[in-house]
């Protein structure tokens, strides 16, 4: 059994299905765990199709679907729309979820209410154990629960939402018995650790981030069908981690 890691697919449905391929995923067959980690939707054209997708997906107990602050924002809009509120504009407009949002509001009321729901029960984070080490996957930063003053730093917001920078600790402000090997998460384009690393490394393709305490592994696919976005949009993948081994595969 191997433990494969994707995040922010952000509508890129045909790259999904494609990198799924190649890392010969298939939920029906209960061999290997998958865990996703939010950002479903958003950017690309085929957000709600991608968001169905995975909903799918979901039913399958070896797939583990998380939220992202795409989500959040999703679920908030539809909140809003429960009560005849036009969805935040930083979300429809800057964060591109009228990619989301124009294709929602052509469903039926039975699948908008699915899609509701299914944006409710996502987790903040996960224990992931594999060959030994400890990791906790999570969109942005770690969560573990309101417990305590860990409740103070360790927030549901903060866990889709922090921007960890390369050489942050995510665990520093935790004092529990488990011992995290490293925190993986989506959320920040890996070209922001690499460049800040190593600047003469910044250059080419996205490449999952290995850090000290973190893994990174959002190879920036939001920008996928974004050409006028230049480097960003050249240097965009779809990335999955196969934990096993920290191999990585990658679908432009």
């Amino acid at each position: 059994m191997s433990t494969y890691i994707i995040s922010d697919i952000h509508g890129a449905l045909e790259q999904f299905i494609l990198l799924l391929s190649e890392i010969g995923f298939d939920p029906a067959d209960g061999r290997d765990e998958l865990y996703l980690l939010g950002d479903y939707a958003d950017w690309g054209t085929h957000s709600i199709e991608t968001i169905g997708y995975v909903m799918d997906m979901d039913k399958y107990p070896t797939v583990h679907c998380l939220m992202g602050n795409h989500d959040l924002m999703f679920l908030q809009a539809i909140r809003e729309s429960k009560e005849m509120l036009f969805p935040n504009m930083t979300w429809y407009q800057t964060n591109k979820g009228f990619k989301t949002w124009d294709d929602y509001e052509k469903l039926s009321e039975k699948n908008k209410e699915a899609i509701y729901d299914w944006l409710l029960s996502l987790k903040f984070s996960v224990d992931i154990e594999v060959g030994g080490h400890l990791y906790m996957a999570a969109h942005a930063y770690p969560y573990f629960g309101n417990r305590g003053k860990l409740g103070r730093v360790y927030t549901k917001n903060e866990a889709v939402w922090h921007r960890m920078r390369f050489d942050e600790d995510p665990f520093v402000n935790y004092h529990g018995k488990r011992k995290y090997t490293a925190l993986i998460i989506g959320h920040t384009p890996t070209s922001y650790y690499r460049y800040f690393e190593d600047r003469s490394n910044a250059q080419g393709p996205n490449t999952v981030y290995f850090g000290k305490h973190i893994i990174a592994i959002d190879c920036g696919a939001k920008a996928l069908e974004y050409p006028d976005f230049g480097e960003e949009s050249s240097n965009a993948r779809l990335a999955a981690l196969r934990l096993d081994d920290e191999k990585c595969f990658y679908i432009k």
